[in-house]
């Protein structure tokens, strides 16, 4: 058995640093995995808490609160979920702009949980757009414990709205948390 901290990565929708809003409310999707995720881990016997922060003052605020609740025990791998944007293919060009993990450093228990979600995500239809690694995300900066952020998919692309309405959230979900545990 073991612990995991999971969050949508922002304030609820409609509030300030709400997520991205397009074809897709990201702020409204990240909440519905994230709730799933949870309770699949802990269906498989693992602890699972949802670290999801709903009254953020600002971006800075929520990020701080986020990493505060993911702090306040160890656990084996804190997993941020998030919807993508920047596509702005609101017609559709026959290509999903699929799934990306980011991490700071492409190793153990990230790259291995990454990597089983991306194979999972792409089972289901969505490109797999790689691990990417980055020391410019507060979130992965600011946990104590060993943390991933997935990009599920993008909330600007036609085709990637498409798919994510066909496999829904529970499929997507469900890939993450069995890319999560292995």
């Amino acid at each position: 058995m073991a612990v995991y901290n999971i969050h949508g990565g922002h304030n609820p929708s409609g509030k300030i640093a709400c997520g991205a809003s397009d074809l897709l409310d990201e702020s409204r999707e990240d909440r519905k995995i994230c709730k799933e995720v949870v309770r699949l881990l802990k269906k498989k016997g693992h602890k699972a808490y949802n670290c999801t922060v709903s009254n953020g003052t600002s971006q800075a605020d929520v990020l701080r609160k986020i990493c505060t609740k993911c702090n306040k025990r160890q656990a084996a791998l804190d997993v941020s979920i998030h919807l993508n944007s920047g596509r702005n293919d609101r017609k559709g060009d026959k290509k999903v702009a699929g799934t990306e993990i980011w991490c700071t450093k492409e190793e153990g228990i990230k790259k291995a949980a990454g990597n089983r979600i991306l194979a999972n995500m792409k089972k289901l239809g969505f490109t797999n757009r790689g691990i990417k690694t980055t020391g410019g995300l507060y979130y992965l900066n600011h946990t104590i414990n060993k943390a991933i952020l997935v990009e599920v998919c993008f909330v600007d692309d036609k085709d990637d709205y498409d798919l994510y309405k066909k496999v829904g959230y529970k499929q997507i979900a469900k890939a993450i948390a069995d890319g999560i545990t292995g």
